[in-house]
């Protein structure tokens, strides 16, 4: 993704952020609509970009844990196959389950 297009994608996530933490799926959705792929690969890559810009801390919406956002441990070693390995789906019931509960919370 394009520099240009990467500050489009962040000024929209950040408006999600600003009521709840921002899923793989609202990442993948708003790159769509910005004319990219909107895949787990897309998402991926972006969040990987915003991560090493210190923006962004990732970790795991869990129901009931205290807040509901789980941040990941930093520092997160291959954050790129972290996230793949996250996004696989693990429950037949609940394909999109990995797609909504991984998550980025915006930081700076």
């Amino acid at each position: 993704m394009e520099n240009e297009d990467l500050q489009k994608l962040e000024h929209e996530l950040r408006e999600y952020n600003e009521i709840d933490w921002v899923s793989v799926g609202n990442v993948m959705q708003e790159a769509g609509a910005l004319g990219y792929p909107a895949t787990e690969d897309t998402a991926i890559d972006c969040i990987v970009r915003f991560h090493e810009q210190d923006k962004v801390r990732v970790g795991t919406y869990i129901n009931g844990a205290p807040g509901g956002f789980v941040p990941w441990e930093e520092p997160i070693h291959d954050l790129r196959e972290r996230l793949r390995a996250a996004l696989v789906p693990t429950d037949p019931a609940d394909p999109l389950g990995p797609v909504t509960n991984t998550m980025i919370d915006f930081i700076a």
